[in-house]
């Protein structure tokens, strides 16, 4: 069984680990392809262009860059605030990092991450923004890739993804095979989140160093147990992220299960555009989904943050999406539209509306979204959770 088409396990919901195995060509030598069971550390040293506008900053209902239409293809308009230097890599030397699967020492042990960039990708001619995608409990990279859409997406809006596999030492207890995936919980200890937050440094610090790369863009993209774990990221490194994605996921308190909850918020040092996508009252599945995406909404919107929210029925699914042509990458281009410069609260949206293809169940701000209406094909729809999980 699995939580909808996308595999959106979390939590129990995955009568399987998050396996680590790889497709064809794997940097391990495997050819099997993977079987996805059915079933605050802040930098104060952002930089600022060398070209300082004389004028002080217009009000955000004045005429300035709130009124103009942006993207991460933009270059920044001067004075604007920058992100700060690239981390460096913990484990000194970067290897040489190619387009597939790659292995890097991080916190001691040996990691893997799936980078994909656009088919046609010309680094020589190209510097493109790095989204990093989280994947779900019971899936791994190779699957946040298919089931993604992720290839058709660099494709459609120009990016490179970096898709990291979970470590594997965050057991589920009274199991033998399943795995949290990444540290979410109120349960893991401060410094195993720390130690997840270097392992984004060194694989941001280890693609710069091969690819050319926009670093005032860099997003944070996670489903489900990924999206738990970017609701924690985007405060860990909110002076690196230009935005996040959140789908179903977001913050504690958030279970009927006292032993086991999300984390909650402690801040952000700096606001950030945040898209949160979840399935409605249903979805849930150990935790509730809708309450978990609605307290990271209220403490987003309490620290100035831009917010888009998009509410479909399925329960804890696949987004049922209403341009199949647009498809996932309707929802990842939030992340190309909303570079790290903006000001705070800001958002082209605000100017020009949602883009073409945006689902018609989403909205800029709290409680904007109309729910969405209608079948669903997830097995997940009824109850958030399939029987058996």
């Amino acid at each position: 069984m699995r939580c909808g088409a996308w595999t959106y396990l979390t939590i129990v919901c995955g009568a399987a680990a998050c396996s680590s195995s790889h497709p064809a060509g794997a940097a391990d030598g495997s050819t099997a392809n993977p079987t996805i069971d059915s079933g605050f550390v802040t930098r104060a040293d952002a930089r600022v262009t060398a070209t300082p506008d004389a004028s002080p900053p217009a009000a955000p209902d004045a005429m300035g860059p709130t009124d103009r239409v942006v993207t991460c293809s933009d270059p920044p308009p001067p004075g604007s605030v920058l992100p700060p230097p690239l981390p460096a890599y913990s484990g000194g030397t970067c290897p040489a990092i190619a387009i597939g699967y790659n292995h890097i020492a991080s916190g001691g042990a040996d990691r893997e991450f799936l980078v994909v960039a656009p088919a046609d990708y010309d680094p020589a001619t190209e510097t493109l923004p790095v989204v990093f995608m989280w994947h779900y409990l019971g899936g791994d990279a190779n699957a946040m890739l298919e089931q993604g859409e992720v290839q058709a997406a660099a494709d459609m809006l120009r990016f490179i993804a970096v898709i990291p596999n979970k470590k594997g030492d965050l057991p589920i207890p009274f199991t033998s095979s399943k795995d949290w995936c990444w540290p979410y919980l109120t349960t893991v200890p401060a410094a195993r989140v720390e130690e997840e937050a270097t392992f984004f440094d060194d694989m941001l610090a280890c693609v710069a160093a091969t690819y050319p790369i926009n670093e005032s863009c860099v997003s944070s993209v996670g489903v489900s147990a990924g999206a738990l774990w970017t609701s924690q990221l985007a405060q860990l490194r909110a002076d690196r992220l230009s935005s996040v994605l959140i789908i179903s996921g977001g913050i504690g308190p958030a279970s009927p299960v006292s032993l086991v909850d999300a984390m909650g918020w402690t801040g952000a040092s700096r606001p950030m555009p945040a898209m949160i996508v979840w399935g409605g009252a249903m979805d849930h599945c150990v935790l509730n989904f809708d309450m978990a995406s609605r307290n990271i909404i209220a403490a987003l919107v309490g620290e100035g943050h831009f917010v888009e929210e998009c509410i479909h029925n399925c329960g804890h699914a696949v987004p049922p999406m209403d341009d199949p042509t647009a498809g996932l990458a309707s929802l990842y281009r939030f992340t190309i539209d909303h570079p790290y410069w903006l000001r705070p609260g800001e958002s082209p949206y605000h100017v020009t509306g949602l883009p073409a293809g945006t689902p018609s169940w989403c909205g800029i701000g709290p409680d904007s979204a109309t729910e969405r209406t209608g079948m669903c094909t997830s097995t997940s729809a009824d109850s958030g959770c399939p029987p058996g999980i």
